[in-house]
């Protein structure tokens, strides 16, 4: 097990704008939802497979990425884990005239699984809703450059508030033991600080946590003989994870740490 420690990063942030997207699209309502919702699921497997990347973003909704640029090129990341030619529908239920979930089976990021998709009608015509529009979410996957590396990540926080899900900016792999963290937490004098540390995979259907959440309580200081040590497991062999990271403390809490892999 191999450890490196990065630069650290800027604090994790919010980050504002709104999403831009075109309003075409050749799946238009029916009488038939479920045929809908399922005709557009497909052409959006058939255009990600055959690399049609613009055509793929004007059939979802995303808010994830706050440009269309930003979104082309993820989705295109996406394709290269994902294998959307091994994608079939299953199965489509109606919750009510406009929405639909769609499953299907097949490899999202390389893990071999069932899934759901919804689907929405919107001015008469079918979309994907995947991701969130969480700025926490958007704050991870908009940093100037992400990156699949298989080694360690690190990563520092200020001002946590309680109860909201944070990510860490850079992305690793793992060849599939344990991803290991060792870091420091601070809620101030006055009280503890009460974290919780998981590791979630960025797919193109939006976050998906892998494992046990592991909490930590109290204050850890950054010396070398004072910080926590977890280990997260149950996380398969895989790529484009990153450490989701809430406060349950009633204040904000500051930390950092390193994340190790093999």
């Amino acid at each position: 097990m191999k450890a490196k420690f990065l630069v650290p990063l800027l604090s994790l942030s919010i980050i504002g704008g709104a999403a831009f997207f075109s309003n075409t699209s050749t799946i238009h309502a029916t009488e038939d939802p479920q045929g809908a919702a399922k005709l557009v699921v497909q052409e959006f497997f058939d255009a990600m497979s055959e690399e049609k990347f613009a055509e793929a973003t004007e059939l979802v909704v995303d808010l994830r990425y706050p440009s269309k640029e930003k979104q082309i090129a993820k989705y295109e990341h996406y394709n290269s884990v994902s294998d959307f030619e091994s994608m079939k529908i299953v199965d489509a239920s109606l919750k009510d005239e406009a929405n639909v979930v769609v499953t299907f089976e097949g490899n999202v990021s390389g893990i071999d699984s069932k899934n759901e998709i919804y689907v929405k009608e919107i001015d008469e015509e079918w979309k994907l809703i995947l991701g969130d529009d969480d700025p926490a979410t958007i704050a991870a996957l908009n940093a100037p450059e992400f990156t699949t590396q298989a080694m360690v990540d690190y990563y520092s926080f200020t001002g946590f508030n309680y109860g909201r899900a944070h990510y860490t900016i850079n992305s690793f792999s793992t060849l599939g033991n344990a991803v290991n963290l060792i870091g420091w937490q601070y809620a101030g004098t006055q009280y503890h600080a009460d974290v919780t540390y998981q590791v979630a995979q960025d797919s193109f259907l939006g976050w998906k946590t892998l494992g046990k959440s592991e909490p930590v309580y109290g204050n850890y200081s950054s010396a070398a003989g004072d910080r926590f040590s977890i280990s997260l497991t149950g996380v398969p062999a895989g790529s484009d994870y990153h450490i989701r990271i809430v406060n349950w403390a009633p204040v904000p809490v500051d930390g950092a740490g390193n994340v190790y892999t093999n």
